[in-house]
């Protein structure tokens, strides 16, 4: 998580998918592995003060929602991308998530390079010698997306929240 803030500068570095499963409300994430979990558990993973939910300004149709659901929950088990990998056999979270979200015909973002984020951030270097070996085999133009480019998509609104 340290390495995340630290190439994005944003407290964001975790993101999972409301969908609706038999009238709850569950959480479609990238972990290791792919997994559904409640939205309880999820928050409670979170850094104090940094869960948000979001949902589209204006929703696709019932049948591209149906769409993206279905890849989606095709994705359950698959391993984490610790790599971070733009393809389909591995998924990380914020790919997960922009990858349902196109299903669906909705881009939430432009895709960035691994170039665009802070790469000499002292907490990233450790993270890119650990899975790459050494900087120089990082894929600097893989495209990613990071669950802080997904927060800021104009395309999305913040759901307030609700006192308990």
């Amino acid at each position: 998580a340290d390495a995340i803030r630290g190439a994005t500068s944003s407290p964001f570095t975790h993101c999972g998918v409301v969908i609706e499963e038999n009238g709850r409300l569950l959480v479609l994430e990238a972990v290791q592995p792919v997994s559904i979990t409640t939205v309880e558990e999820f928050e409670k993973r979170s850094k104090p003060g940094t869960f948000r939910a979001k949902r589209l300004k204006s929703a696709p149709d019932a049948a591209a929602i149906e769409k993206a659901k279905a890849w989606g929950k095709k994705q359950l088990g698959l391993n984490y991308d610790s790599r971070f990998q733009w393809g389909d056999d591995k998924l990380y979270c914020s790919e997960l998530v922009w990858k349902v979200y196109n299903e669906a015909g909705v881009k939430l973002c432009e895709p960035k390079n691994f170039k665009d984020y802070k790469l000499d951030h002292p907490a990233v270097k450790p993270i890119i010698e650990q899975r790459y070996g050494s900087a120089d085999k990082l894929p600097k133009n893989e495209p990613v997306v990071a669950p802080s480019d997904l927060a800021a998509s104009p395309l999305l609104v913040d759901v307030p929240r609700l006192k308990k």
